[in-house]
């Protein structure tokens, strides 16, 4: 039980960490103008260290980087595709 809360946690942390780095980019898609970019990298790597840490308490250290790195590449690969649905979506209702 306590394991599957670390997951959760773990998971949670790491995805605020890549979402805060992601919105920090200049050509990100989801606000008008993107966060403040030193402090939003600062807060995203240590929400992305803090994830890394708690997915170590239940598995090796590797396996929890590379847990952390794959969930990385699948939420940096969706989060621009999801923003453009979104912005497609009030054209096809006006259209």
């Amino acid at each position: 039980m306590a394991d599957t809360a670390f997951h959760g946690l773990a998971l949670a942390a790491t995805m605020a960490g890549i979402v805060c780095l992601y919105l920090s980019a200049p050509r990100q898609q989801w606000l008008s103008r993107p966060l403040a970019g030193r402090r939003s990298r600062v807060v995203g790597a240590l929400a992305l260290l803090e994830g890394w840490l708690l997915w170590s308490t239940v598995m090796h250290p590797v396996t929890a980087l590379f847990t952390s790195l794959t969930i990385a590449m699948l939420a940096f690969t969706i989060l621009p595709f999801a923003a453009a649905i979104r912005g497609a979506a009030p054209a096809r209702r006006e259209g």
